[in-house]
């Protein structure tokens, strides 16, 4: 009998103790410092030959993560004006007494004389030719060359900025309208080119 109360007694006991063991509050896990929080950054190497080392590739200095930098104009650019084109030089030949002149269409004998500055009755006399002598183009007249024109009349009209072309007229006819002034001239001002075919309301300007 009494090894039954031990018995009980015992097991009273060990039933206590799991009791007061459930009621305990629940251990906590151990407090980790905020260094240990920390993550380590992990390298992904793309190539297989390359090495881990432990850091981040350098980036380059020209980019910037994301994608290459965009080269940004200069503000001012946008509104700078444009550099202007330079206007072409433009040299008028300079008239030089010839030994011979072919005459043109719309010349004659004084009109050669005035733009050559040549005494007109020199001019006659050495191609033996008339005061009223028409000549044909193609004509070939000997230049004298001594003398020059005398008194006025070698500027035959005066010259304007501009001459507005009439039916008919070409670049020797209206040198010799206004006297002192060489088709050559006119054709290097309007730079015309070759045949140097003129049209009725064309504009000329005139040196």
């Amino acid at each position: 009998m009494r090894k039954k109360m031990v018995c009980v007694l015992i097991s009273t006991i060990v039933f206590a103790l799991v009791l007061s063991g459930c009621k305990l509050p629940a251990s906590q896990a151990p407090e980790v410092p905020d260094d240990a929080l920390m993550t380590t950054p992990i390298v992904i190497v793309t190539d297989p030959q390359d090495e881990i080392s432990g850091e981040f590739p350098p980036l380059d200095e020209t980019e910037e993560p994301g994608g290459p930098q965009e080269t940004e104009e200069p503000f001012e650019d946008f509104f700078a004006e444009p550099t202007p084109t330079p206007t072409p030089t433009i040299i008028v030949p300079t008239v030089t007494r010839p030994a011979q002149y072919t005459l043109q269409e719309g010349e004659y004998p004084y009109c050669i004389a005035r733009r050559f500055n040549l005494d007109p009755s020199a001019l006659i006399s050495l191609n033996n030719l008339g005061a009223n002598n028409l000549l044909p183009p193609g004509t070939v007249l000997q230049i004298p060359q001594t003398g020059t024109w005398e008194g006025e009349g070698r500027v035959r009209n005066p010259h304007p900025t501009t001459h507005t072309v009439l039916a008919g007229e070409t670049v020797y006819s209206i040198a010799c309208y206004y006297g002192d002034v060489s088709p050559e001239a006119i054709i290097a001002v309007n730079q015309l080119e070759e045949p140097y075919q003129l049209s009725a309301g064309q504009t000329l300007r005139i040196p």
